[in-house]
């Protein structure tokens, strides 16, 4: 089962992928992380990625100069490596894998690219975001491929209810879409 949940920035997809993590984390594998904003006296500076498992957390971007760049942030490129690395290492035995997010910052690391394209043309149970309005082929191949289901303020907590018993009753390795 593969799903790709997609929305406006601050609908609560970062916070999707964290409650069906918790609730699913007793009963199978799982592997992934979650991007998650940096701020400093309330001003959003940067985001960093951050492991579901603790295993590491990376700096992806922040304000200041810098290529490559996304809007006011640096991307550290360099940061993305090192995550692709690990999800190519460390993901293969998921039973359900977890990508917050496929979106601009993410996608300027051809390493990135490369190990999530990896990742997804394996039998096995996916739970990604992907930006809303990104026209990079693998968001596309994402949009196209997946079961994509859009999320805003008034769907969320249906959405991540959803998604948990789909994952909860199947999906398993298994391709259920």
């Amino acid at each position: 089962m593969k799903i790709a949940i997609t929305g406006k920035p601050g609908v609560g997809k970062t916070t999707a992928c964290i409650r069906v993590f918790n609730s699913l984390r007793d009963r199978m594998k799982i592997r992934g992380f979650v991007t998650r904003e940096i701020r400093d006296r309330g001003e959003r500076i940067g985001f960093e990625i951050f492991d579901l498992n603790n295993e590491f957390s990376y700096l992806l971007a922040k304000k200041g100069e810098g290529y490559p760049r996304v809007g006011k942030y640096r991307v550290f490129v360099e940061n993305l490596k090192k995550i692709a690395e690990r999800m190519v290492e460390r993901y293969a035995d998921a039973d359900l894998v977890i990508i917050d997010e496929i979106g601009p910052m993410e996608l300027k690391s051809p390493d990135f690219v490369r190990a999530v394209e990896r990742l997804i043309e394996v039998e096995r149970s996916f739970l990604v975001t992907v930006h809303l309005k990104s026209t990079h082929f693998l968001a596309e191949k994402i949009r196209r491929e997946f079961d994509l289901i859009h999320m805003d303020l008034e769907n969320r907590n249906k959405v991540v209810r959803e998604v948990i018993e789909r994952f909860d009753k199947g999906g398993q390795g298994e391709d259920n879409s």
